[in-house]
């Protein structure tokens, strides 16, 4: 009975972990502009499945998000770099394509 109502509380532990929104990772859809304010300057974190990614924390529409940069999309890092100092910083992310082979982004920084 001790150890049913013990396993019974592990369960509630991790559901309650898991948020309900329904997605806490930003993602940029083809064709799609999306305005976001860095809440950190972002760090490397490595998946055995999806391999080296970037990882910032976001605010979109008044919710804290992650924004994933794949670690091989030079260009996007480039752009990222040169915009500075990025914790605070508004920004306008654009992606065109829907293919891997075409996917291109364009961020750059808002008032």
């Amino acid at each position: 009975m001790e150890q049913e109502k013990e396993e019974q509380q592990n369960i509630e532990d991790w559901r309650d972990e898991v948020s309900d929104s329904s997605s806490v990772t930003l993602k940029v859809e083809p064709d799609q502009e999306v305005t976001f304010v860095f809440l950190n300057e972002g760090e490397k974190r490595t998946h055995p499945d999806y391999g080296t990614s970037l990882v910032f924390e976001v605010e979109h529409e008044k919710e804290k998000k992650l924004w994933y940069v794949n670690d091989q999309n030079f260009d996007l890092k480039r752009q990222i770099k040169a915009l500075g100092k990025l914790v605070g910083l508004p920004v306008k992310v654009t992606r065109t394509g829907a293919k891997k082979s075409d996917t291109r982004y364009q961020i750059e920084q808002i008032e």
